[in-house]
């Protein structure tokens, strides 16, 4: 078994505090911050540092690359926000990582709500 949500996020926030987060250029997560006129350092601030057990939604998932991505959601301005966040660690450096910030394809089931 792998870390615990709450055990996650705590890394997850202390990484992207210290060095920020690095965001996946992707076409939908790109469209997503520009309809909701969000900067990237708006989401990290505002979105994923504030992120908590009840917006989990799901993980942790092996993700091409990525052992461990954990998903969550939020609902902003009508919109229900997918969000999958990792850890990665190169050379004994661990860095924030946000995979996805696009609308969600499909409803989101939150367990610890």
């Amino acid at each position: 078994m792998s870390i615990s949500i709450d055990n996650f996020l705590a890394e997850f926030k202390q990484i992207a505090q210290k060095k920020g987060v690095i965001f996946w250029p992707r076409p939908e997560n790109i469209s997503m911050m520009s309809i909701l006129g969000l900067t990237r350092s708006i989401v990290t601030t505002d979105i994923l540092l504030n992120l908590t057990k009840g917006d989990y939604c799901g993980g942790p998932l092996s993700e091409k690359g990525h052992p461990d991505a954990w998903c969550f959601g939020k609902t902003m301005k009508g919109h229900e926000i997918y969000i999958k966040l990792t850890i990665e660690e190169k050379k004994k450096r661990k860095n924030a990582i946000c995979i996805s910030f696009h609308e969600s394809t499909k409803p989101l089931s939150y367990p610890y709500r």
